[in-house]
């Protein structure tokens, strides 16, 4: 009863003794004795079997043609849709007799085909045919709906990722969806059977009642009903045994049922075997060797460049992107600035709208006047959040699906894959059923999976966010030394800062469906030039326009000559420091710059929030940079706490910048949220960069 309202039972009840009661009532008015003879007699056994043939045809006719109309009805898109989709399911509200005659009026003598029908010699009303059609055009509506709402909330993202491992259509279809789809389908498939059993409306319309022929179980109870009603009870129990008979049957303890989530309900625990150790160069993974080939004989081929162009108008996405090959680049980003579509059209899955353009090597996959090649067919693998490991199949048979959807013989494939768990320390789960894993081991087989093919471009889409700190490092440091090992062409979505540091050799970061940032890891965490670098780096960035420069004197007197004196340049030469003040949302910042800067540029002040001082009052002194906030908010980071604050002044933004204070001087401080503070911070600790 847990999560249960109290009230439902009675209502439940009721609707269980609707049913249930009716039925039960039937073994009242049976008489035992005369039930065997009943059952035995020629007529009951003819009806009886006819009946059980003819549902079993008319379900199979059902699944032959309903799958495929449901699947149609799901996933395609076309006008009309929801029209055809009602008139198909129209059977369900029609009396079956009017079912019957609609059957009569195409098919029968004077029918739409019927008269042809009948010139070449074939018949069906009044056949056994015309029984199996007649069960089939009440039955099929039943399997359509089931499977229709079941594909229809189905995530496609397990047949997403068998299309970049190289699985076709049919396959996807048998292998990925079909068994995902199983509940549902035995479902309606006994659904249709048992309407099948019972039809009787259209059947005698249509087929008529011929002894032997076209008879079924339910027309001889109607027929017995008018002449021996007790017959007639006995004959409808009899009905009643075998649906239930084949429903219990098929709903049993088999029943296809849905595992839990990997990783739902399971801890992670170490790793198994030798684990990766380390951030350094010598990081390895067992069975990677030092040539750059796994022990399974993938990472063969060179790398190569991938050039990528997406427009989407309808999102405001406008992409332009080459990566060099073997290069890994992080895309960083908020929400909605365009990650997401950026790889689904390296993968060639989502929406494909607007103009895309995407050349791997020397392979045009998409572009003007390029036919589109499918994600099968592109070479590129896929990691996302989840591992999307597919759930029928061992761990084994996971990391076996690509190859053999690319043609290795099963094997094969099955040593390969057993060779690539070994190599990311899981050949122990070989034999597991993916909601058998935890979270950690599951992203290691995805792992394995994702390089199972040997792909040319890698697509990792927050791959480590759902996992714990020790899962995620540990997967991490795989991916690192399968790169080192065999470099690949990678495009990493995050938000880690961990992930950028470890993995990534280049940052780009969108905002609004444009670029606005792109360079080396170290630069753009060093000297993030973007609102969303700079949170990411875990600095303060205040983008503005430049008031004045002042010259090397100057400098000395306004920031003093720590900060504004000569320093070691790049070469070991020197470099200058200026003095520069910037106009921005938090009102003017003084800061210094190695930058040629001019008046009016664009440019942007960087300081760390350690840098950052907390008053209640205004502080004394005049500092250089004392911004007016009002604080929203503070969040554990690390040992230390950060104070969140946007500015206090007419007109400002949800623009934020933080201090990190300890414990002690939070507690002392006594602020909370909506109340107005001071952030101080020194000009020396502001660099200004040109944006």
């Amino acid at each position: 009863m847990n999560g249960l309202p109290r009230w439902a039972v009675l209502p439940a009840a009721l609707g269980a003794l609707l049913v249930v009661l009716p039925v039960a009532s039937l073994l009242t008015r049976v008489d035992v004795g005369s039930l065997w003879p009943l059952l035995t007699s020629p007529g009951a056994r003819d009806a009886l079997w006819l009946s059980l043939r003819t549902a079993v045809v008319a379900t199979i006719l059902c699944v032959v043609l309903g799958v495929p109309l449901a699947l149609v009805l799901a996933r395609a898109s076309f006008p009309g849709r929801r029209v055809v989709r009602a008139l198909l399911l129209l059977p369900l509200v029609l009396p079956p007799v009017v079912g019957g005659l609609a059957l009569l009026t195409l098919l029968g003598r004077s029918g739409l085909l019927g008269g042809v029908l009948e010139v070449i010699g074939v018949r069906v009303p009044f056949t056994t045919a015309a029984v199996v059609l007649a069960q089939a055009f009440v039955a099929l509506p039943f399997l359509v709906l089931t499977l229709d709402g079941a594909l229809r909330s189905h995530d496609t993202a397990y047949e997403d990722v068998a299309a970049t491992l190289g699985a076709r259509p049919t396959r996807v279809l048998l292998r990925v969806t079909l068994p995902a789809l199983a509940p549902a389908l035995v479902s309606g498939t006994v659904l249709a059977f048992a309407r099948a059993l019972g039809e009787f409306g259209a059947t005698i319309t249509f087929a008529g009642a011929l002894q032997g022929v076209t008879q079924t179980l339910p027309l001889e109870i109607y027929l017995q009903r008018s002449s021996d009603p007790d017959a007639a009870v006995a004959l409808s129990l009899v009905l009643v045994v075998v649906a239930l008979a084949i429903i219990v049957a098929a709903y049993g303890p088999w029943f296809p049922q849905v595992p839990e989530l990997p990783g739902a309900q399971r801890p992670d625990g170490p790793p198994s075997g030798p684990v990766p150790g380390g951030t350094g160069t010598d990081a390895t993974v067992p069975g990677v060797t030092a040539s750059g080939t796994t022990a399974s004989g993938a990472g063969g081929r060179p790398p190569v460049p991938l050039v990528v162009r997406v427009r989407v108008p309808g999102r405001g996405v406008d992409i332009s992107l080459d990566v060099p090959a073997g290069e890994v680049v992080a895309v960083l980003g908020p929400n909605g600035a365009g990650k997401s579509t950026l790889l689904q059209a390296v993968a060639g899955l989502g929406d494909r709208s607007g103009d895309v353009a995407v050349t791997i090597g020397d392979r045009v996959l998409a572009g003007p006047r390029v036919s589109t090649t499918p994600p099968r067919d592109r070479r590129v693998g896929w990691l996302g959040q989840r591992a999307l490991l597919l759930r029928h199949l061992s761990v084994t048979d996971n990391v076996a699906f690509g190859p053999v959807s690319r043609g290795t013989p099963r094997a094969a494939a099955r040593p390969f894959a057993r060779a690539l768990l070994s190599d990311v320390g899981a050949a122990h789960l070989a034999g597991r059923r993916p909601h058998e894993l935890s979270g950690g081991q599951a992203q290691r087989v995805a792992i394995a999976r994702a390089l199972a093919t040997d792909p040319d471009v890698l697509l990792i889409d927050e791959p480590f966010s759902a996992l714990d700190v020790g899962a995620a490092q540990h997967a991490r440091l795989l991916l690192q030394a399968a790169q080192r090992a065999a470099p690949r062409t990678t495009l990493l979505v995050t938000h880690d800062l961990l992930d950028v540091a470890q993995l990534a050799d280049r940052v780009v970061v969108l905002e609004d469906g444009r670029v606005v940032e792109d360079g080396p890891t170290a630069e753009v965490l060093a000297r993030p030039r973007s609102a969303f670098g700079g949170r990411f780096a875990g600095v303060n960035l205040l983008v503005g326009r430049v008031v004045a420069v002042r010259d090397t004197t100057a400098s000395r007197a306004a920031v003093g000559d720590a900060a504004a004196g000569v320093e070691s340049g790049p070469e070991g030469g020197a470099a200058e420091v200026w003095a520069a003040v910037l106009t921005t949302a938090f009102g003017d910042v003084h800061g210094t710059t190695e930058d040629t800067l001019e008046a009016d540029a664009e440019a942007v002040a960087l300081f760390e929030p350690r840098s950052v001082s907390v008053y209640r009052d205004p502080p004394g002194g005049s500092p250089r940079n004392a911004f007016a906030v009002v604080l929203t908010g503070i969040e554990p980071h690390g040992p230390l706490l950060r104070v969140w604050a946007v500015a206090d002044l007419p007109g400002a933004g949800p623009e934020q910048i933080a201090a990190d204070l300890t414990p002690a001087a939070v507690a002392e401080l006594g602020a909370v949220p909506a109340e107005r503070l001071w952030f101080v911070v020194k000009a020396a600790e502001v660099t200004v960069l040109h944006r």
